[in-house]
């Protein structure tokens, strides 16, 4: 929180009083995944505070590690919405909430089950009784669903999915790609396990069958793992899939795609 603003916060949020709730107004989002899901399910309007990170044109609010409490003051949003990290939600965001009177809501989203959740529970949150809102829901689930049926694999082939760029960050069983593999019935080359930063010779020790890239920076590291395991490379750049939203569904199709272009071929 700023500590600048704090003499003015205390004196807005003195004037709130008990009765803050009846000025509130949509919902303020401190995740840029949650933000794209709420555009997702045709709520975008909805959102009165964001991150600078979100794909939105409402007023930035700040982030869980850098909140402006008086920008949120100002937007008086009814629900708060929020990504938890690890440690929890800071205590200072709770005090805010509950002077405004908005209901504060929390989703970890490491995993795609963690996704569904948020996907399932959020037009309730910001637009409860709204059934286009409902329906888009069901939608985006939909989505997941198709992307994750069983694929006819061999499964002594492992892959092995690796964000694009030089930190070499792998997602294990425990990640929302990782779960993806195991929905579509292909072995994760890391057996146990979330985000994982590999070294170069940690990737040829797992000796992948198939090195799937996420993203759209470049990887040239990929052509010492290609010559020294002889694993088959697959890109698919796509830098939403590097955010855990409800729109995975269209990133994990384009995903089983390059895999099962990668299966066809000799």
């Amino acid at each position: 929180m700023h500590l600048a603003a704090r003499g003015i916060l205390v004196l807005m949020l003195a004037a709130c009083g008990e009765g803050a709730r009846e000025g509130c107004r949509g919902a303020a989002s401190l995740s840029p995944a949650i933000t794209s899901t709420l555009v997702a399910l045709g709520a975008g309007d909805d959102i009165v505070g964001r991150t600078p990170w979100c794909s939105s044109d409402a007023p930035v609010v700040g982030s869980l590690l850098d909140l402006d409490a008086e920008a949120l003051v100002v937007a008086h949003p009814c629900v708060i919405l929020v990504q938890p990290p690890a440690q929890g939600i800071d205590s200072g965001l709770g005090a805010i909430a509950t002077r405004l009177g908005a209901a504060v809501h929390a989703w970890p989203l490491a995993t795609l089950t963690q996704v569904r959740t948020l996907v399932r529970e959020l037009p309730a949150a910001v637009a409860p009784g709204d059934r286009r809102i409902a329906a888009r829901a069901d939608d985006l689930l939909a989505a997941m669903d198709r992307a994750c049926a069983p694929m006819t694999w061999d499964a002594a082939r492992t892959v092995l999915i690796v964000q694009s760029g030089d930190g070499r960050l792998a997602f294990g069983p425990s990640t929302y790609l990782g779960e993806f593999l195991g929905a579509c019935s292909v072995p994760n080359a890391l057996a146990e396990g979330a985000w994982q930063t590999l070294g170069m010779e940690d990737m040829v020790t797992l000796d992948p069958s198939v090195l799937l890239i996420i993203g759209s920076a470049p990887s040239p590291w990929t052509v010492e793992i290609e010559r020294r395991t002889g694993a088959a490379i697959a890109t698919v750049d796509d830098d939403s899939l590097l955010v855990p939203s409800g729109t995975l569904g269209v990133g994990l199709e384009r995903v089983r795609e390059a895999l099962l272009h990668v299966e066809a071929s000799p």
